[in-house]
C-alpha cells in the first residue's frame, strides 16, 4: 500500500472588537485562542492521469524525438506530429514514405 502524506489544517489568529464599542481605540482588543494544528488523513492518494496528447507534449519538452515518443505511447509518428501541433506537407510526406519503402525493399 502507498504511504499517505497527511495534510496539516492551521487556523488563524484573528482580533476581535467587542460589541457596542465604537472603534478599536474604545474596545479592548481579545485575540482568539493559539493557533492549533490539526493533522487529517484522508486515506485516498492524489494522481492525475495525463492524456496522450499531454504525455507527448510533456515528453517532446523533456527533449525526446517523435519517433521515440510515438514508440513509447504506442501509436505512430504523425498522430505525435498531430499532437505537438507539427505539420508536415504532403509532398514531404510522400517522400519520406517513398524513401523508406524504397530502404524497406533493400533491404
Amino acid at each position: 500500500m502507498a504511504s499517505i502524506s497527511p495534510i496539516n489544517l492551521t487556523s488563524n489568529l484573528y482580533n476581535v472588537i467587542q460589541p457596542g464599542a465604537a472603534n478599536a481605540a474604545q474596545a479592548s482588543i481579545t485575540t482568539a485562542p493559539a493557533a492549533t494544528t490539526e493533522t487529517v488523513t484522508t486515506g485516498q492518494v492524489d494522481s492525475v492521469q495525463l492524456s496522450v496528447a499531454a504525455q507527448a507534449k510533456l515528453l517532446h519538452k523533456e527533449g525526446q524525438n517523435v519517433a521515440t515518443i510515438a514508440a513509447s505511447l504506442g501509436t505512430n509518428a504523425n498522430t505525435v506530429d498531430g499532437y505537438l501541433g507539427i505539420t508536415v506537407t504532403k509532398a514531404i510526406d510522400q517522400a519520406l514514405q517513398a524513401a523508406e519503402a524504397a530502404a524497406t525493399a533493400k533491404a
